[in-house]
């Protein structure tokens, strides 16, 4: 796992002076009887990348946020991973107070994010006559119409050939609105087959995303459209949820609260893949609080942070790396500088780099973009389900995504991280990367070629089941040295330890039948330091 985790330090002197009125207050600990609240999905993308539970899936103590509701103040999100709530607050002496509660470690206020100008960020025109040169082998699965050349550029078309469109992969979605998809003929695939699984406004605080812009329905019609030959997507067969973070009506400004709180939503419903074709950088007039080029080093921003503590937890997570070439700030934005996010750039359809795609590296030197995609010309639906084209980072990305689901599928044992680095060492210039192309133009069929040849010989020495279990579960080490077993609760409470030795190749546990229902972690100690993750029925 590349993910680092830090502490921000706090940048401003007094609460008076910054413009803003949102704020994070951080608490100091979590030594409230905390729980873990993830749903069974969740909880199985965890067990199967072998990922423990820890601090950061322990809930808040609602302590502390029952003694800020009796302020004159608005809990706008509530953050585990932060071990934070973002509020609305008019009154700087009252944030001076609650600094100086005992269980409060730090107020800072919450960032506003500027994405590019809409005549940036996607540009639409008429599909015109410009793909008549590309025609579909009469042996693909689908007839792609003009949506051909940007799968087949990534060897997608020969992976969905192989039979795989994303299914049993869950894909979440963070944009500005959803309008109309409920209603376009161009998703009535997905709707027939009940593909939206959740959907959630960050914004408004609702269930309701289809509004505010159509910008995410042009990025979902990349994944999941379908109209033979005119637009299929990279993930047809995926499920979704649909997460609207960004209001688009309030000068493109994104608080960063509104992305890590979807980012925490989504790992507890139990997604495998995050798209955001949401790339930000900070320029606006609130000088004390804006950031450089040099805080895109993968640890300074909050919604970077939530997007590498997103991949922690077994989330592949994709996001555009912006549409700044052509102008000042030219780098990429938050969160595409984190070192555990697939940040993707934009080319044209023979495979130049588009002239407004954010170039690298990371400020720290890191290779950004990681990969790149048709971002140039990308065929999406427009409001009438007409197949246009338009121009962005915010494309390329989820053509991306809908590929590595269709990637995941075929190999379901695989890691988020696999995934990942599969993708990366298939790209065409994964030996010599380069700023404006990263590691350039994956081939999604030859990363699943390779991992089909790949001769996998080691054994795991050990053996839990069943899991989930209801009286007792059974350990086998099937390995040829003594192990030590610990197991704990959710919150690392040690429960007990029991040796085996070789010559027992089978133990019972049935010490957690007198505990309360819930998740345990078993932690192995052997030459290959196994860690598990158990579930109690009721």
């Amino acid at each position: 796992m590349k993910t680092t985790f830090f502490i921000i330090i706090c940048f401003f002197t007094t609460f008076g002076s910054s413009q803003t009125d949102s704020w994070w207050i951080f608490f100091t600990d979590k030594n409230c009887n905390s729980s873990v609240k993830l749903s069974p999905l969740s909880l199985e993308r965890r067990f199967q990348q072998k990922i423990p539970l820890d601090f950061y899936d322990l809930s808040l103590c609602h302590y502390y946020i029952d003694s800020l509701k009796t302020k004159s103040l608005v809990i706008r999100h509530q953050s585990r991973w932060l071990n934070a709530v973002s509020v609305d607050v008019d009154d700087p002496a009252l944030l001076l107070e609650i600094s100086n509660y005992s269980f409060v470690s730090e107020v800072r206020p919450v960032r506003k994010f500027q994405s590019p100008p809409s005549s940036e960020l996607f540009s639409e025109f008429p599909l015109l006559n410009i793909f008549d040169g590309y025609r579909v082998p009469e042996s693909s699965s689908f007839s792609y119409g003009s949506s051909f050349n940007q799968i087949n550029m990534l060897g997608g078309v020969e992976l969905h050939d192989a039979g795989f469109t994303g299914e049993d992969i869950l894909i979440a979605v963070f944009d500005a609105g959803f309008s109309d998809v409920l209603s376009l003929p161009i998703f009535q695939y997905m709707i027939d087959n009940n593909q939206i699984q959740e959907t959630y406004d960050f914004v408004d605080g609702d269930d309701d995303v289809f509004h505010g812009s159509f910008h995410g329905t042009m990025v979902l019609s990349t994944m999941a459209g379908f109209m033979l030959d005119s637009l299929v997507g990279t993930a047809l067969d995926a499920d979704y949820i649909l997460c609207r973070t960004e209001d688009s009506e309030s000068e493109t400004l994104i608080e960063e609260d509104n992305w890590a709180a979807a980012a925490e939503y989504a790992d507890s419903i139990g997604v495998h893949i995050i798209n955001s074709s949401l790339g930000y950088t900070i320029l606006y007039d609130d000088t004390l609080n804006s950031h450089t080029y040099e805080d895109m080093d993968g640890n300074s921003t909050i919604i970077t942070n939530a997007a590498d503590l997103a991949a922690s937890r077994g989330i592949l997570v994709v996001n555009s790396a912006g549409n700044s070439g052509n102008n000042d700030w030219y780098y990429i934005g938050a969160p595409a500088d984190g070192d555990s996010v697939l940040s993707v750039g934009a080319v044209n359809a023979i495979g130049d780099v588009a002239s407004f795609s954010s170039r690298g590296p990371s400020y720290d030197g890191r290779v950004k973009p990681n990969v790149c995609a048709q971002g140039v010309f990308s065929v999406v639906a427009d409001v009438d389900s007409t197949i246009r084209v338009a121009n962005g980072t915010s494309f390329s990305s989820p053509i991306i995504a809908g590929l590595a689901a269709s990637l995941w599928e075929s190999m379901p044992s695989a890691t988020n991280m696999d995934i990942f680095d599969m993708i990366q060492e298939s790209a065409h210039l994964f030996n010599n990367p380069n700023d404006s192309l990263g590691y350039g133009i994956p081939n999604f069929y030859q990363a699943y070629l390779n991992a089909l040849s790949v001769n996998n010989n080691t054994q795991d020495p050990i053996s839990i089941y069943p899991n989930p279990y209801t009286n007792n579960f059974s350990i086998q080490n099937k390995g040829s040295s003594d192990i030590n077993i610990d197991i704990f609760n959710s919150i690392g409470v040690h429960i007990f330890s029991i040796k085996m030795d070789s010559s027992n190749q089978e133990t019972i546990i049935n010490k957690l039948s007198q505990v309360s229902a819930g998740v345990y972690f078993v932690k192995v100690n052997n030459s290959m330091n196994v860690q598990r993750l158990v579930k109690l029925n009721e």
